[in-house]
């Protein structure tokens, strides 16, 4: 995840700096603001992986494996038919 986030840091700053060497200084005005938008942004991601992280662990501990009912809303729906019944004399 961090290494993922630095890469496209990396690259919205080459980016920035490309842009600035081909349109000059006003490239800044949005450049910059949205570089340090991205950077919030994956700030916050890296913040909230850590609470869902500790939550899937904690759903995983609760989860029994023998307690859990088998079958569900599609249960029996493809059960093959017994050989002999309902063929209707084929």
């Amino acid at each position: 995840m961090v290494r993922l986030g630095g890469a496209v840091i990396a690259m919205e700053i080459a980016a920035l700096g490309v842009a600035y060497v081909a349109f000059g200084w006003l490239v800044l005005l949005v450049g910059a603001p949205l570089v340090l938008g991205t950077v919030l942004v994956l700030a916050f991601v890296r913040a909230s992986e850590g609470p869902r992280r500790k939550l899937h662990e904690h759903r995983a501990e609760r989860w029994d494996a023998r307690s859990a009912v088998a079958g569900g809303l599609m249960s029996g729906f493809f059960t093959p038919v017994a050989s002999g019944k309902d063929r209707g004399g084929r």
